[in-house]
């Protein structure tokens, strides 16, 4: 009856940049932050394709539980709490996109005589085409949700009649319609920006200033690696009894054993180690200082970065796993198998080169994978996880103490559920109460050191 759509937008590629003079580090860094920025964006508007699927539920639910649709009447019906989500991730997209511009302004504003100045300035017009695109597809989605209020509402009007009940489906299903079609344009930006970032790429690394601190940023990588394996060889030599596994259905924490402990929840944060702010480090201080565990998830884009090395390795070497959440954050479903690979492979390779250890763990961006995922993730000894719920991307819990009551009172709170966060501030802020929060409520923080894994096959 309503047709929730799924939108996948394919996230710009890698953009590896040597960091030898301070003008290309300036632009590496500021690339990073608008492919953050964007990845932030792309999530939320997936976020909103996922609410409209949800709503078909949410909207069979309400019928069956009020056949005389008192509820639509006065407001009360659940999927006007649906309508609302959507109306704050809106709010949260537009507000992402400032700071998107920001950055944008940043970015146009190198004038360094070294760089691609001509690209730069393309990119930078291409992301202004984004922010107004993306604008123009919010304003109407918010008419739309005027309008799908309006009809919902009348659903319970006392003169309503069938004929009512089926234009109005009809025509929120047309609004749907239309909302796709405005995304189009988004779409199509991101594609554009997508190739204009990759030849950026070849036009800056052949700068060819950074082959010196290169080699010292592989040299640091691999003393870390050397001293990674040694400090972990009793560790790793050691037999783990594993306790628990992912339903790979809806990516909950479960028992093996009939009579294991079912009311647990799992810790889990990605986007690790964010650069140029990352708080993955005292997230991770303040979980093992609780006595807890959690699993970071890293994208390997960010291990071009020396201090991300030492991040990930410092947190490693607290005792976290380590997880896998792609190389550039893609739509893994727009892949062929060997862009997969790519993605995933040399996110394990980069995460042992730093670790001594290959990630155990798989979590796909925006949650999308299919059938050769699931081939490349047995293949290196993976378990692909998705989640049960997550906020702290959404505008009103971007704060400490706004964040922890609705991770800890979530109506999805149940028996192992897996809890998605990322590094953020209020993040940080919010995770000592988020602990504290869930064992109140008698719920055991699963390690993950404990959660089966196959076994790797040589590729």
């Amino acid at each position: 009856m309503l047709r929730g759509k799924k939108i996948a937008l394919a996230f710009a590629g890698a953009l590896v940049l040597s960091a030898c003079a301070d003008q290309v580090k300036e632009a590496s860094e500021t690339i990073t932050r608008i492919k953050t920025e964007e990845t932030e964006i792309v999530t939320q508007l997936n976020e909103l394709q996922q609410l409209e699927t949800a709503l078909q539920k949410t909207f069979d639910e309400s019928l069956a539980s009020d056949e005389e649709l008192k509820t639509f009447q006065d407001g009360s019906a659940a999927v006007f709490s649906n309508l609302e989500d959507r109306r704050t991730l809106a709010d949260s997209i537009e507000s992402a996109l400032e700071g998107l511009n920001e950055t944008k302004a940043d970015f146009v504003a190198l004038d360094e005589e070294t760089l691609p100045l001509d690209q730069m300035k393309t990119v930078g017009e291409t992301l202004d085409l984004f922010n107004e695109n993306t604008l123009a597809y919010l304003a109407a989605y918010r008419e739309s949700l005027d309008k799908e209020e309006e009809l919902l509402t009348g659903f319970g009007a006392d003169d309503a009649t069938f004929d009512t009940f089926f234009a109005g489906i009809e025509a929120i299903n047309l609004n749907a319609e239309t909302n796709q079609t405005n995304l189009t344009p988004v779409a199509e930006n991101l594609a554009t920006l997508d190739a204009q970032l990759t030849e950026l790429e070849a036009a800056i690394a052949a700068i060819g200033e950074g082959a010196s601190a290169a080699e010292e940023a592989s040299t640091a990588v691999s003393a870390s690696s050397d001293s990674a394996a040694a400090a972990d060889t009793k560790k790793k030599a050691e037999p783990v009894n594993y306790e628990y596994r992912i339903n790979p259905e809806i990516s909950t924490v479960q028992p093996i054993a009939e009579d294991g402990d079912t009311q647990v929840a799992l810790l889990t944060f990605d986007d690790a180690p964010q650069q140029p702010n990352s708080y993955t480090v005292e997230i991770a201080e303040t979980v093992k200082s609780k006595d807890a565990n959690a699993i970071f998830f890293v994208m390997g884009q960010f291990l071009t970065n020396e201090q991300a090395c030492a991040d990930i390795k410092a947190v490693y070497d607290m005792g976290f796993e380590i997880g896998n959440h792609s190389y550039s954050h893609p739509d893994f479903q727009t892949l062929t198998y060997d862009e997969q690979l790519e993605e995933i492979k040399s996110t394990n390779d980069l995460i042992e080169e730093i670790t001594g250890e290959r990630p155990r763990f798989l979590r796909a961006p925006y949650g999308q994978y299919n059938e050769d995922t699931i081939a490349i993730a047995q293949a290196e000894g993976m378990t692909i996880m998705n989640w049960t719920y997550g906020y702290d991307w959404v505008e009103e819990f971007m704060e400490g103490t706004a964040l922890a009551d609705v991770m800890v009172n979530s109506k999805y709170l149940g028996d192992g559920a897996n809890l998605l966060m990322h590094d953020r501030p209020w993040t940080n802020d919010a995770i000592a109460a988020i602990i504290d929060g869930l064992r109140a409520k008698d719920i055991t923080i699963v390690d993950p050191n404990l959660i089966e894994s196959p076994e790797r096959e040589e590729m």
